[in-house]
């Protein structure tokens, strides 16, 4: 539950009190305090680095603010821009910030508490840099595979090379295990998929292979590609509530580890309506490798009581 940590008081206190959000994301010290709030507040059994998909575009020369969701000052869409962006990134100098806080991280958690880092997946990441901001169905890069395919794949092999390298650098920092949020692949169509993401994706996946850490794999919204999903290379994959999981076990057999998938909505309910949901997908994933999580992030303002119940039943339910 990567956003847990935004319903919880303190964090919004500490939010109110330093007003940017990158003076949160940039301060080692801040980050490693959010990022350890749910693990003390909540109980969850993972922390889950507090930084931001967008970050490490930010490296590249991209002046970015937060208004209030991530803003690129000027978005990249011709040879000539990419030309201009500061390549390679090295992590170890240009996010040293995001480093120093896994550091932190490391060091403060009890010793059966992971620590997971992530980095956006290389279609996604070309959609925020290409678009500049959110925007529904991201038509700027969209556009681009379409009008000149050659630029995007050129785009895609430079954020392939980043979020690899900032995937290494964070389990060198200290993070246990990775996953790669791919946010904007529910957009692609199966072609679209094989030719603009998967390659990419499992070109990520390839440079983490000799390292001791497993690689989680979270395609948002992309049912229509469930079956490419597990050519990526990644150890776990991580599926929103739109797919049942006895349907992606049928697929890719009962030894493929998959995490999730309750609706975040879900836990506007009745406490009630949330046992019962979570119990569903608990029993779903019993005898089989499962890691319980929400489908996505938690809605800001979901009750903290609502959450903290979550945890409690699947910890209950693990000791049955």
């Amino acid at each position: 539950m990567r956003q847990a940590g935004r319903i919880l008081k303190p964090y919004r206190e500490l939010r109110q009190r330093h007003g940017s959000l990158l003076k949160l994301f940039q301060t080692p010290e801040l980050a490693a305090e959010i990022t350890l709030m749910p693990v003390d507040m909540l109980g969850v059994d993972a922390a889950i680095l507090f930084t931001d998909l967008v970050t490490p575009l930010e490296a590249l020369g991209c002046e970015l603010t937060y208004a209030p969701g991530p803003v690129f000052a000027r978005p990249i869409r011709s040879a000539s821009d990419i030309d201009g962006l500061r390549n390679p990134v090295v992590p170890e100098d240009d996010l040293a910030y995001v480093l120093e806080a896994a550091h932190l991280v490391r060091n403060a958690l009890p010793p059966a508490v992971p620590l997971i880092g992530y980095a956006g997946g290389p279609f996604t990441l070309a959609t925020w840099l290409v678009e500049g901001s959110h925007a529904k169905d991201f038509p700027a890069f969209r556009r681009m595979i379409h009008s000149d395919p050659a630029l995007a794949h050129r785009l895609l092999d430079l954020l392939t090379d980043l979020a690899s390298r900032f995937l290494r650098a964070q389990i060198a920092a200290g993070a246990h295990a990775v996953q790669i949020f791919d946010t904007s692949i529910g957009l692609l169509s199966p072609a679209q998929f094989n030719e603009f993401a998967l390659p990419y994706v499992r070109r990520v996946c390839r440079s983490l292979a000799a390292l001791d850490a497993p690689v989680i794999y979270f395609p948002l919204a992309g049912a229509q590609n469930l079956s490419g999903f597990g050519r990526v290379g990644a150890q776990v994959l991580s599926l929103d509530w739109r797919i049942d999981l006895d349907a992606a076990y049928g697929l890719f057999g009962d030894t493929m580890p998959l995490q999730g998938n309750l609706d975040p909505c879900a836990l506007y309910g009745s406490e009630a309506s949330i046992a019962k949901a979570a119990q569903h997908i608990l029993k779903q994933g019993r005898g089989r490798p499962h890691i319980f999580n929400l489908g996505h992030g938690v809605y800001p303002d979901t009750p903290y009581e609502k959450v903290k119940l979550l945890v409690d039943v699947v910890h209950q339910f693990a000791q049955t």
